[in-house]
């Protein structure tokens, strides 16, 4: 059992990210925290793995007790072998560059028997269908197997508390489905689990209780027959995530598309160099311009390939690129295309955000700035290190330095991940909006929300094959159900 008695905390610069939270967790519960990106989800799991206070500073207050015994008087070894995690970015986690090495790092450390290392690896890989995850180089796994192999550690261990941030904000649907399986298993297990999440769909009949946070504090708690009675009208009013996608209307707008005013792709064919195995091969297409692609397929297809060539970043790229019959060079595609990379901390590079958008356009005026940075709901935190902020929060931060920049071609990889409703909603509109401007928009998601939301045009592409390409109409709708709902 957990509790938490009048905690607050505030990170070293000051700002309050608890507060007062009272909260009684039951063994064996699965319990959901979502909410507006910075409401404190992420500080509240730190909590209970002991993050906070044994790794980041700050001023704590209040009494976490887990099992009867306060977090205060247990070391960060003995809270560790209580509690397994899933970080939202599970690359920041992982201390190995093989797999298998990878997943028995942690019972090592604790010192486990060698043998029963290798028992615990081979019976949980078995068990959670994870034995393709076995010896791989991890900087060659997709971000859906990434977050697999993160899940995978945790068996090893057995622990007896399972903390999950953010799980499945970069995974394509069939992932999202072995992930349920997986709460499923740890729950009939009888474990703790405890999820940070925006998207419910995959949960709510899952979860035993679901918590909405607010600015730090806790604004509603539902437990799971409560919130199978909320509607898709009441989840909005909340600010949160669809629970239904099988329930959602269908596309609500259809924009003109001028069918000769495209960006034509030839030869759009790609393989790394010193590999046999050609990566992308997609032949011949065009991308509507003042339109929003989006581009669909499973973890691992292609997609995020497909845009790092089409914007420049692959050297040995041998396709052309040709907007208003003038073929776009590499140099100049790097100069027309603002790509938003799917792990968007590896592109912000300043010391606060209003440096942030001056990287992409030095001539902004402080009231453009100060603009913008409302626009994507982030002037509160205009002091703040674009690093110290949440996972959503740097996403707005990302895409308000691509609109800023005054490129005309923006692509986007998994905008939406770490946004809550509200914010992904907003993100569809001025996809929309910018849309309708003119720039052409490359959407890379396997958020169904978003896409039906704001798109035009659909790509598929898996193993680097270009599967189809259709306008989304209501006709063709029924075509993106399997790669998205049950």
């Amino acid at each position: 059992m957990i509790e938490l008695k009048h905690v607050s905390f505030s990170y070293e610069n000051g700002t309050p990210s608890l507060k007062d939270i009272d909260l009684l967790i039951s063994s064996g519960e699965v319990i959901c925290f979502t909410g507006a990106s910075g409401c404190g989800k992420t500080t509240l799991l730190r909590l209970f793995n002991g993050l906070i206070p044994y790794f980041f500073n700050g001023k704590l207050t209040g009494e976490i007790i887990i099992n009867g015994t306060s977090t205060q008087t247990q070391s960060i070894y003995d809270l560790s072998q209580q509690t397994g995690s899933v970080f939202q970015n599970p690359r920041a986690q992982f201390f190995c560059l093989n797999s298998t090495s990878e997943m028995a790092f942690e019972a090592e450390n604790y010192g486990y028997h060698p043998q029963y290392i290798t028992e615990q690896i081979l019976k949980g890989t078995t068990d959670l269908n994870l034995s393709h995850l076995l010896d791989r180089d991890i900087f060659k796994l997709s971000g859906g197997e990434k977050q697999l192999l993160a899940c995978a550690t945790i068996e090893v261990c057995q622990h007896d508390i399972i903390i999950l941030d953010e799980p499945s904000s970069n995974l394509d649907h069939e992932t999202i489905k072995k992930l349920k399986q997986l709460i499923l298993r740890w729950k009939q297990a009888g474990k703790t689990v405890i999820i940070a999440e925006h998207r419910l769909y995959y949960l709510y009949d899952i979860v035993d209780r679901l918590v909405v946070m607010e600015q730090g504090a806790v604004a509603h708690s539902y437990t799971s027959a409560e919130l199978k009675q909320l509607t898709q009208t009441q989840l909005a009013g909340l600010g949160l995530r669809a629970t239904r996608l099988d329930l959602l209307p269908g596309k609500s707008h259809q924009r003109h598309i001028d069918s000769e005013n495209r960006l034509q792709l030839n030869e759009f064919n790609f393989k790394y160099k010193k590999q046999d195995k050609t990566t992308l091969q997609l032949g011949d297409l065009s991308l509507a311009r003042g339109a929003v692609t989006a581009i669909v397929g499973h973890n691992g297809a292609g997609k995020s390939t497909f845009a790092r060539c089409l914007c420049g970043l692959e050297r040995h790229f041998k396709g052309t690129v040709v907007e208003a019959q003038l073929t776009l060079k590499r140099k100049a595609r790097l100069k027309n295309v603002f790509m938003v990379f799917q792990d968007v901390h590896r592109q912000l590079f300043a010391e606060d955000l209003e440096e942030e958008l001056r990287l992409s356009d030095e001539t902004l005026t402080a009231e453009e700035i100060q603009h913008n940075l409302e626009t994507f709901n982030i002037a509160h935190q205009s002091d703040t290190h674009p690093l110290a902020l949440s996972g959503g929060q740097q996403q707005r931060l990302a895409v308000a330095s691509a609109v800023v920049s005054n490129r005309k071609i923006l692509i986007f990889d998994e905008p939406s991940s770490g946004l809550d409703g509200a914010n992904m909603r907003q993100m569809a509109a001025l996809l929309n909006r910018l849309a309708d401007k003119g720039y052409t928009i490359i959407l890379i998601t396997h958020d169904y929300e978003l896409l039906m939301a704001c798109t035009d045009e659909v790509i598929e592409i898996e193993h680097g094959q270009l599967v189809a390409q259709f306008v989304l109409n209501p006709e063709n709708e029924m075509r993106l159900a399997p790669l998205f709902i049950n």
